[in-house]
């Protein structure tokens, strides 16, 4: 029971690592004395810190103070259908004092439940940059760790509850589809749309238009990241948005004396400063009305499709993604996700 528990002085950044390791998306908030004071999901936390909540600052401000449980004699009377019909995934049955006593769950086992929402995974790209690693190999397959980047994609997408994979290919297309299948050695169904040309980073989501039903989700096949991806699912039909884009957090030094100047007079100096900026992070979310506005048979980007959106005043958001999260797109990212990855994932 303990990965559920946080005190309210704990961390946002504590509390998410706790999130992350319960595969829950929750933790239940005690005083001093061990009593109930409140809840705090993984959704109250992406609100905070869209709100402008630190991640070194204690969740107190942000947990539900008025949490749901139950007492010993309640418990009998809570099964499946009583967690649909609440919508929760755990309970806290606690005593007349308040203490939880122990956790009830919907699946003992604690994995997510299979959902039927589609990702498409974009595993086309040539890797440049990555050369020679990538000149007989495409990027996805790259092994990070002990096994290929495109692997732990599969294997975290599986953890999460998805199971209708979409891959579309364009570089050594055949490596892949001979390494992944028809899925059902990672407990997926995965399809395939090979680019017979150059599509962008979302041209080819085009020809799966009449596959595409349901809110879905799109992200690069060189991304290693803790994320939860069902969560941006989650956070996107919570928005009722038509894009979601995961944004991670990027910083920069500058290695010089910056200079603020009005006209030639010299305001201030800041010696060395750090930028730190929201980028688009390779994880997306859309409608699938959105489609609509995709040109068939065209170079098409993402950042093209952002644009559309934003000009017909569409609401496009920003998911944070405070988890660790690496592009692997150059020789030192792909030396440092190897040097992360046992650590992460293992």
């Amino acid at each position: 029971m303990e990965e559920f528990i946080a005190f309210p002085s704990s961390t946002v950044r504590e509390a998410m690592g706790r999130i992350e390791k319960n595969k829950k998306g929750l933790l239940f908030v005690i005083d001093s004395e061990k009593k109930l004071i409140g809840s705090l999901s993984d959704g109250d936390i992406r609100r905070g810190i869209l709100n402008g909540a630190q991640l070194d600052e204690p969740i107190l401000a942000l947990m539900n103070a008025h949490p749901f449980f139950i007492s010993t004699h309640e418990q009998g009377s809570v099964d499946l259908r009583f967690f649909e019909e609440k919508g929760f995934k755990m309970i806290p049955v606690c005593d007349q004092e308040g203490k939880i006593l122990h956790l009830l769950s919907s699946d003992p086992e604690k994995s997510f439940p299979p959902v039927e929402n589609p990702v498409v995974l974009m595993v086309g790209g040539r890797g440049i940059r990555l050369e020679p690693l990538t000149q007989n190999i495409p990027k996805p397959l790259l092994k990070v760790g002990n096994k290929p980047i495109l692997q732990t994609i599969l294997e975290r997408l599986h953890l999460f509850g998805f199971r209708n994979i979409f891959l579309c290919t364009n570089y050594l297309s055949d490596h892949i589809e001979e390494f992944c299948g028809d899925g059902s050695e990672f407990g997926l169904n995965i399809r395939y749309f090979k680019e017979e040309i150059k599509l962008g980073t979302i041209g080819a989501v085009k020809y799966l238009q009449d596959q595409l039903n349901l809110p879905f989700l799109v992200m690069n096949g060189d991304l290693l990241t803790s994320l939860n991806y069902k969560t941006v699912l989650d956070f996107h039909v919570e928005q009722r948005a038509e894009l979601t884009i995961g944004s991670a957090s990027y910083s920069t030094k500058v290695p010089y004396g910056v200079i603020q100047t009005e006209g030639h007079q010299v305001i201030s100096i800041l010696e060395k400063p750090t930028y730190s900026f929201r980028i688009s992070g390779g994880i997306y979310a859309l409608s699938p009305k959105v489609l609509e506005l995709i040109p068939k048979g065209t170079f098409y980007d993402i950042t093209d499709l952002m644009e559309s959106l934003l000009r017909k005043n569409h609401p496009v958001v920003a998911f944070p993604i405070e988890e660790y999260w690496l592009d692997i797109g150059q020789h030192q990212d792909y030396e440092k996700a190897n040097l992360d990855y046992k650590n992460l994932f293992n």
